[in-house]
Formats: structure tokens, sequence, C-alpha cells
């Protein structure tokens, strides 16, 4: 995964944990696994664009896994602003 454009702020993973960010004006940016469901597609790409925040589908859920130091897959991720 490319990091070179990466945001500063405490990464968090998750659907709720990165929703929760967006609905708050806390997100800087979201990462969304292009093999996500619709449903989470849907939902956080709209949520994404309500509050401005850049959305990047570029990585796998395995790729997000990684990066968030988890042992499993993960949908969605967020940079929360510093």
């Amino acid at each position: 995964m490319k990091t070179d454009s990466r945001p500063a702020g405490k990464i968090t993973a998750g659907y709720n944990s990165a929703m929760k960010l967006l609905k708050n004006g806390e997100a800087e940016k979201v990462l969304l696994a292009y093999d996500c469901s619709d449903f989470i597609k849907q939902n956080v790409l709209s949520a994404a664009d309500a509050a401005g925040v850049e959305a990047d589908m570029k990585s796998s859920m395995a790729e997000l896994g990684a990066l968030c130091g988890i042992d499993v897959g993960c949908a969605v991720c967020a940079y929360k602003k510093q």
C-alpha cells in the first residue's frame, strides 16, 4: 500500500468507529476496502461525502487489516484529525 499521502492522525479500524468519526466531523481521511460489502461502501461513501472527507478505495480488506495492525481483514478505517 502506498503510504506517502498518509495523514498524520491516529487510525481507527472498523465500520462503527469510522462512521462515528465521520458523523462527528472528526475524520481526516477514510480508507475503504474495494472488496468490502456494498452496504458498507454505500454508507461510508455517503457519510464521507456529507462530511467533505476524502474516501480512498485503493486497498483490499487484508491490506487495511495489516495497516491497522490487526490479524483480520478490515472493511473501513479512518484517520482522526489531530
